[in-house]
């Protein structure tokens, strides 16, 4: 090659390397976001399923969808993508809530990555190109909408919004209810005793629940409830020497100490109901007053009938979700309060004994 040679040979090297460069950088900027894109996650079973996300662009205007080959697609909503960022929201079949995607397109890499957040469980994903979205010029062979699938990759569209379903995205929550407590009597041969007097009465309750973990809550709750007196005087006259009246109550109040053991994670994962098994234990300050709260209590042996005793609790009872972090709760529970003393009311065996409920409670849930 001569001297004068050279120069130009160089020049005209630069020239194709710039000009591969150029085609390059264009190619991926002329791909963008659209195309078909794959993700690999794990189920809730254990599986590991692939995912594919759809995005085209028709006259300015952009579509997606969620889609395997077993099921089928499923289109996504508020769809927004720009050259660096993509969002949407899906609706997992069955579920009210629906899950969102908030994402970055990296043109360098290729990739789109981001965030899944669904009731209130966030998962990171990364989206693979697998090809371009169907009907594209770039659109290749394979399954449909072009790219391969991985091997033994079936699922369900909804698996990637559904794994690792948190029923619970929050550590405290406050719940308050309304009761209605039933009174639960044992009665030997017409024999009763003022326990088994007693009527139904509403009762109110606040908690503070710290979540152990999504399916399982310890909490500290304050309790004013109670039982109102019959109102059959021939039954009341039986005691009357004692104080009793048609207007004298029972009172109940106490602070409890107890467990909600949350199932609807694994039996109705994609249902707004969440049911629970309950428990615990309490400390209750109880009088028998002569005629209702704030009045004397009756006597036994010339000693005032109150004191300060142990009881429990054990039930079921579901959530119903209003939102991420509001719920309604339902519950049925059989409450005892351990007010039986024959050592202090000494041959009260017939006269006053323990005291039962059935409890029917409602009420919200509020997490933070």
């Amino acid at each position: 090659m001569t001297r004068g040679a050279r120069p130009r040979f160089f020049h005209a090297l630069w020239v194709a390397i710039l000009a591969v460069a150029a085609l390059s950088a264009g190619a991926a900027a002329a791909a963008g976001p659209a195309g078909r894109w794959a993700v690999q996650v794990d189920a809730p079973d254990g599986r590991k399923v692939e995912i594919y996300l759809v995005l085209q662009q028709k006259d300015g205007v952009w579509t997606g969808s969620l889609e395997d080959p077993a099921s089928g697609s499923a289109p996504v909503t508020a769809l927004k993508v720009t050259a660096t960022a993509i969002s949407f929201k899906f609706q997992p079949q069955g579920n009210p809530f629906a899950a969102t995607f908030s994402g970055t397109y990296v043109a360098g890499d290729d990739r789109v990555r981001g965030t899944y957040s669904w009731q209130g469980s966030k998962q990171s994903v990364e989206f693979k190109r697998v090809g371009a979205a169907e009907g594209s010029d770039l659109a290749g062979d394979g399954a449909p909408g072009g790219g391969a699938l991985s091997d033994g990759a079936t699922a369900d569209v909804d698996t990637l919004a559904t794994a690792g379903i948190v029923k619970h995205p929050y550590r405290l929550a406050v719940t308050g209810r309304a009761a209605w407590w039933a009174s639960l009597h044992s009665v030997k041969v017409e024999q009763y005793s003022i326990n088994n007097l007693t009527a139904a009465a509403p009762a109110f309750d606040g908690a503070i629940k710290w979540f152990l973990m999504d399916g399982l809550a310890l909490f500290a709750r304050g309790v004013r409830g109670g039982q109102a007196m019959t109102q059959e005087p021939p039954l009341i006259a039986q005691y009357e020497a004692n104080g009793l009246g048609p207007d004298s109550y029972l009172v109940l109040d106490g602070i409890e100490f107890g467990l909600n053991a949350y199932l609807g994670s694994k039996i109705m994962p994609n249902s707004r109901f969440n049911p629970y098994l309950t428990g615990g234990v309490g400390r209750y300050d109880w009088s028998m007053t002569t005629a209702g709260r704030g009045t004397a209590p009756l006597t036994i042996e010339r000693k005032a009938l109150e004191g300060t005793d142990l009881g429990g609790w054990f039930g079921m009872g579901t959530e119903y979700a209003l939102g991420q972090k509001l719920a309604l709760e339902v519950e049925w529970a059989w409450r005892f309060y351990l007010t039986r003393d024959t050592n202090y009311w000494t041959g009260s065996e017939d006269v006053w004994g323990n005291s039962l409920a059935f409890a029917l409670s409602a009420g919200l849930t509020y997490g933070f």
